[in-house]
């Protein structure tokens, strides 16, 4: 088969994809509907107070993390502000004292190190009590050079975007269920369930992110802990990030989602904690565009996504080359 044949091939099924698509749109945003409608009656429990509560928030010293611990204060939590930048940390804890008469601490640590873990828990432990929610926001996105990525950045994105995950379970994880209560909120990102093309470890993190958690959910179910409430939250892209920023106004994606404050996602996230909620998408539709796409087999996933984005990612290798 001819070059031109199977490229004209790919395009009409992409075509035959995206008529499909329109067709059954409206009925399938029906459903995805229905079925939120459905999770939010049946499957979310009232809202629990979390005032007194003792909570570590890793990445806590700038951006999302901080703007995470003011809602958890704002709710009367108290907070472990947790960053590897002991300075961030302290500016996040004086604007929670402001603000809220809550206690709250910096602690520097490494969230790649589970010693240093196990040391956090001690200390926090002793300033502000047992720990009984924990928001793994830590994360990293490295773009020093998306086509020939630096090994060491490759390694540092997947010991703080996912192994740390595993290291803060078990440290964290042991105390709620000894007191049968507690909540895990993971960050994720739509890059794990739509993965950027060039963004191949940070993408892979953030999915691993996600079936780690609905792994431990399952893990929970069968021991019967069902006051341990376990979130991910797979956002879009984020103003809190200038790295990211850039990036998206250099692929143009910030005209397909616009980019996120920290305070609103800060806000839906600490909403959708208290509830039980499972899982957060944001922008809300991205939660509606994912099921769509996931009907569809593999290859023809690849060529939607390609269909809106290829344009933009060659751009971006003709900028690097």
């Amino acid at each position: 088969m001819s070059e031109v044949v199977r490229s004209t091939l790919v395009k009409l099924q992409a075509i035959i994809a995206l008529i499909g698509l329109a067709a059954i749109t409206p009925l399938l945003i029906l459903v995805a509907l229905l079925g939120r409608l459905i999770a939010k009656i049946c499957c979310c429990s009232a809202p629990k107070s979390i005032a007194g509560e003792v909570a570590v928030v890793t990445g806590a010293g700038h951006g999302l993390g901080r703007a995470i611990s003011l809602e958890l204060a704002r709710k009367g939590c108290h907070i472990a502000v947790v960053d590897i930048n002991v300075s961030g940390a302290e500016d996040t804890v004086k604007q929670i004292q402001d603000i809220y008469k809550v206690r709250a601490k910096a602690y520097k640590a490494n969230v790649t190190n589970y010693d240093d873990l196990v040391e956090l828990n001690s200390k926090v432990v002793e300033d502000l009590g047992p720990v009984t929610v924990l928001v793994n926001n830590a994360g990293v996105m490295m773009h020093r050079n998306m086509f020939n990525p630096d090994p060491v950045d490759v390694q540092l994105m997947i010991n703080v975007n996912l192994s740390s995950h595993f290291w803060t379970k078990l440290v964290f994880l042991p105390k709620m269920k000894e007191l049968r209560k507690g909540f895990i909120v993971t960050i994720s990102s739509l890059a794990g369930v739509f993965p950027l093309p060039y963004s191949a470890t940070y993408s892979t993190t953030k999915s691993g992110a996600l079936t780690h958690m609905r792994a431990l959910r399952m893990e929970l179910a069968l021991e019967n802990q069902k006051d341990i409430h376990v979130t991910t939250v797979l956002p879009s892209f984020l103003r809190t990030n200038t790295d990211v920023t850039q990036l998206t106004h250099t692929i143009g994606f910030g005209d397909l989602y616009p980019l996120l404050t920290g305070e609103e996602v800060a806000q839906r996230i600490v909403t959708g904690m208290v509830r039980g909620e499972a899982e957060i998408s944001l922008p809300r539709m991205a939660a509606i565009l994912y099921r769509l796409i996931l009907i569809f087999p593999a290859e023809w996933q690849d060529r939607l996504i390609l269909l809106f984005s290829r344009n933009k990612f060659k751009k971006l290798r003709e900028e690097h080359s």
